[in-house]
């Protein structure tokens, strides 16, 4: 058996940290703001955001388009950079390699 690498596309998300202050807001597009205690935290509706259960403040959520995610901090860390504009460069590469490769060639 033979393995090919292969480099996944990229794809740029927008992200806003959850905090004290910003939990309300988050929780209109993901679920319903509730407490533990004295401790705020979003029961996720799962037909929004799948991937999660509950948001804490330190989580993270992303939009691309329509789509929203949370992630917590350490996994959100583990998969995304912020954007610079040495960054932007090599995405704008890496996209436009994907998009030449899925052309069909006529003949």
């Amino acid at each position: 058996m033979e393995f090919t690498t292969f480099v996944r596309r990229p794809f740029v998300v927008e992200a806003v940290q959850v905090t004290t202050e910003n939990i309300a807001e988050i929780a209109a597009h993901v679920g319903t703001l509730k407490n533990e205690g004295e401790n705020p935290y979003i029961q996720v509706d799962r037909r929004l955001v799948p991937n999660v259960f509950k948001v804490h403040p330190g989580f993270w959520m992303t939009r691309m388009g329509d789509n929203i995610r949370c992630y917590s901090d350490h996994i959100f860390r583990a998969q995304f950079l912020e954007m610079t504009e040495d960054l932007a460069a090599v995405v704008q590469q890496l996209s436009e390699a994907a998009e030449a490769s899925t052309k069909t060639v006529e003949v």
